[in-house]
């Protein structure tokens, strides 16, 4: 398929990730009690899919399948992204996971203020919410969530100002819809 057969497509939106788990039980505990998640559905017996979801819009964001064979040394995800609307909303999961053993880093990528930790099963998960900049990509620093709204907005602008790319967000999406635009037409 060449690149304008590409452009033809419509746009398309995540809907749920599906991982395979070892003990299904522990990590329905987690992501319900550390993430809030809410079941929608379960599959039957004892060991049955699980279906989990946030969004009153979404049926599942996240399935929860009972490994049936070996565990591989590494899962095949690298990390699974949720977005939050709001740094408020993103401490609210900050100050749950520090109620847990999990272990996590807070970091931004100059876009995001994000937290990564991993689940019991090792899945590498990030909680993240928009910064009010564009910054080139890669870009990762590690930031401090005790800091105060306008101390962590101060510091995070401070360390991309000078970076490759740096402007105000609305400018980077006008600058990405024109691109996007100028593919579909071709």
């Amino acid at each position: 398929m060449n690149s304008s057969e590409n452009s033809s497509f419509p746009n398309i939106y995540l809907s749920h990730f599906e991982l395979y788990v070892d003990n299904v039980a522990s990590m329905e505990d987690f992501y319900t009690r550390y993430l809030g998640f809410v079941v929608t559905d379960r599959g039957k017996g004892e060991n049955a899919m699980i279906f989990l979801s946030r969004n009153p819009d979404e049926h599942h964001q996240l399935v929860l399948n009972p490994r049936k064979s070996h565990k591989p040394i590494e899962s095949p995800v690298d990390h699974i992204s949720f977005r939050i609307d709001s740094m408020a909303n993103l401490r609210v999961f900050y100050q749950s996971l520090l109620s847990s053993s999990t272990r996590f880093q807070t970091v931004s990528h100059g876009t995001t203020w994000s937290i990564y930790f991993r689940d019991p099963d090792g899945n590498r998960l990030e909680l993240f919410t928009d910064t009010p900049w564009y910054v080139s990509q890669p870009c990762r620093f590690e930031v401090d969530f005790n800091l105060s709204d306008q101390e962590l907005f101060e510091f995070t602008e401070h360390k991309i100002k000078n970076l490759p790319g740096f402007t105000e967000i609305k400018n980077w999406q006008q600058s990405h819809v024109q691109t996007v635009n100028a593919k579909s037409v071709k």
